[in-house]
């Protein structure tokens, strides 16, 4: 599933991340993990840490050379990091072929935000997880915080029950992540499952609040407030 780039840049990826303990058991069916993304420091240290494999959401652009350059160019260098014009042209340039081809070499799915593509995602995603693949996701609208914890999260992911009843008669198991960046250490949560029996729309919030709850557990309540 993973490629020799992925593995060749987590050796050095993990020279800077540093070692961190995982309390995450193997897999035993179809899961898709949640965790925050901490300012990236979540995909980072669950990527190079879990001892199993797992193909991460990721943004679309990422995965093609140009629309990589384009989001550099345009919104990462230049807005979010306040790069001139020119040097951000010439940093996307020199970053955008080697991202997109880790990014494939990872495995990641491609997330269709926004679009009628949008489809693309569950499909590829139902299909690896009939496979036996785990899916992780970072959900955070604010991905940038750097709180070990998750405040306000995109919940469209949970569409993937959805999806996911009718290829199968058991339920998704949705599985938190929680990061501690302090000990380094990441440690899997009581797994959340729809009742299928219940009215959904009650279900989909029961189950991003229960994830949450899950993945702050032991983070400051006043950190983790709503809004």
């Amino acid at each position: 599933m993973r490629g020799k780039l992925f593995y060749f840049s987590r050796f050095f990826v993990r020279l800077g991340v540093g070692r961190w303990s995982v309390n995450v058991s193997e897999p035993e069916g179809p899961a898709v993990y949640v965790c925050s993304h901490n300012n990236m420091l979540g995909p980072l240290a669950a990527l190079c840490w879990l001892p199993f494999d797992v193909r991460p959401w990721v943004l679309h652009v990422f995965l093609e050379e140009e629309t990589c350059r384009k989001q550099y160019q345009e919104y990462t260098f230049s807005k979010r990091f306040g790069m001139p014009e020119p040097l951000a042209a010439i940093g996307a340039w020199g970053v955008s072929g080697y991202v997109s081809s880790l990014m494939r070499s990872m495995g990641a799915i491609p997330v269709y935000r926004g679009t009628v593509k949008l489809g693309h995602t569950f499909r590829e995603t139902i299909a690896a997880l009939q496979r036996g693949e785990s899916v992780l996701i970072f959900p955070d609208v604010d991905y940038t915080d750097d709180s070990s914890g998750i405040g306000e999260v995109y919940d469209g992911f949970l569409l993937l029950e959805r999806f996911w009843r009718k290829v199968s008669t058991q339920p998704l198991r949705f599985v938190p992540l929680r990061l501690d960046a302090a000990s380094r250490r990441i440690t899997e949560g009581r797994a959340v499952s729809f009742r299928r029996d219940a009215d959904w729309k009650t279900e989909m919030n029961r189950v991003r609040e229960a994830l949450r709850a899950e993945i702050n557990r032991g983070e400051s309540p006043q950190l983790r407030m709503e809004g």
